[in-house]
């Protein structure tokens, strides 16, 4: 399996739903950037696809509803 690195935009949560997010995603880090709040993964998985799916699944059940997806794509030479 590979890891993948990707972002998702979620609205502001209290330290409670904080808490929950940390509980269920070991591999999760929680941000906020000029006003947006995150939480960024490092997600291994079969699949990009199952990385971004399996982390909203996980996020969707302690009551997060992810807002939208960022993912860095690196430059090629």
């Amino acid at each position: 399996m590979k890891t993948y690195e990707f972002t998702l935009i979620i609205s502001e949560v209290d330290d409670k739903k904080a808490e929950a997010i940390y509980s269920k995603c070991a591999d999760s880090s929680l941000g906020k950037r000029n006003s947006t709040t995150y939480v960024a993964f490092d997600r291994e998985a079969e699949s990009l696809e199952y990385a971004i799916d399996s982390a909203i699944t996980d996020l969707k059940s302690v009551g997060v509803q992810p807002l939208h997806i960022e993912i860095e794509i690196p430059a090629t030479v």
